[in-house]
């Protein structure tokens, strides 16, 4: 019998039989694939959703919390200007503090400024300083605040009954009672402003009065001579139409209106000129002669236009 061709036994031994018809296995990263997709396609929907909702939920969170932002700002300046606002005399801050926070820089004012403010800190023993709203009125502010929170007396050609509000703070001898008052009155913004125009009243009163002395020809202060040789103040009506009734609206007290402040109120006034410092008119005073009786109230002012008050060391 015939031996056949290339037969290998061993190879034989070892083969694989054929899988059944065509089918091949399939590697696991194919099988992963597939249940991965299956499981996309199943939770795709509900997952989309979800992302669609936390992004519109976040665009709202950040909507509400951008309005609720500016509310919240809206409402703190309002707060502000409700109770602050009308404060028109801060509270006490210290003096070289203030002028530090103010001042700042190498130029020549501010350095004229921080040399003027140590200079009343050093020689004159101004330790504080109170802010003043910065309007037309704020002379007579000024003015006005000091008499009321020392508790001065009225002028003695005045009838208590003449003005109640002021006998009311100067019959009370707690300064810490009168100065509550104060911040009261001081916050009151209507009542305070009638109290400027009764200021305002009295100085044309007083006007009146030396004008009757000048028709009589009698002696005046040189104040007020002055005041009538403007043509603009020959008379008490045009000194009210031309100077007064601007006073607080569009403009505030000239020197000549300091003077007659002080004389009809009976108070020398005395005023630290910042920008005149380090020259003779670094203090002025209305009037300027004096007078034994007098009480003497303080200002200051950086440009003449507007004024604070100087607190001094006790």
């Amino acid at each position: 019998m015939a031996a056949r061709k290339n037969h290998h036994p061993a190879r034989e031994r070892y083969q694989l039989p054929p899988a059944a018809g065509n089918h091949k296995v399939q590697p696991w990263t194919a099988v992963t694939n597939q249940a991965l997709d299956v499981a996309w396609r199943t939770v795709k929907g509900p997952v989309m959703l979800g992302i669609s909702f936390l992004a519109a939920a976040l665009c709202h969170f950040r909507s509400l919390y951008s309005y609720l932002g500016h509310r919240l700002k809206w409402w703190s300046g309002y707060l502000q200007r409700k109770f602050k606002k009308n404060l028109s005399v801060e509270a006490e801050v210290d003096l070289l503090g203030y002028c530090a926070r103010e001042w700042k820089g190498e130029t020549s004012q501010a350095k004229l400024m921080r040399k003027a403010y140590e200079e009343l800190f050093c020689r004159h023993h101004v330790k504080c300083i109170r802010q003043v709203r910065g309007d037309n009125y704020d002379a007579l502010r000024s003015v006005l605040f000091q008499i009321l929170s020392q508790g001065l007396s009225l002028p003695s050609w005045m009838k208590e009954k003449d003005i109640i509000k002021w006998t009311e703070f100067s019959g009370i001898k707690d300064q810490h009672k009168r100065g509550n008052m104060c911040n009261r009155l001081f916050s009151d913004e209507s009542l305070e402003y009638k109290l400027y125009e009764a200021l305002k009243f009295i100085m044309l009163y007083q006007v009146i009065e030396v004008y009757e002395q000048v028709k009589s020809e009698k002696a005046i202060p040189s104040l007020y001579r002055l005041l009538f040789s403007r043509e603009t103040s020959s008379d008490p009506l045009s000194f009210m139409m031309n100077h007064l009734n601007f006073i607080g609206d569009t403009c505030g007290l000239q020197q000549i209106d300091m003077l007659i402040l002080g004389h009809s109120l009976e108070v020398r006034i005395k005023v630290f000129r910042l920008s005149k410092f380090n020259t003779r008119d670094f203090q002025v005073y209305y009037p300027e002669e004096r007078h034994r009786e007098w009480p003497e109230i303080c200002l200051l002012t950086e440009n003449d236009r507007h004024y604070h008050i100087p607190v001094f060391q006790a």
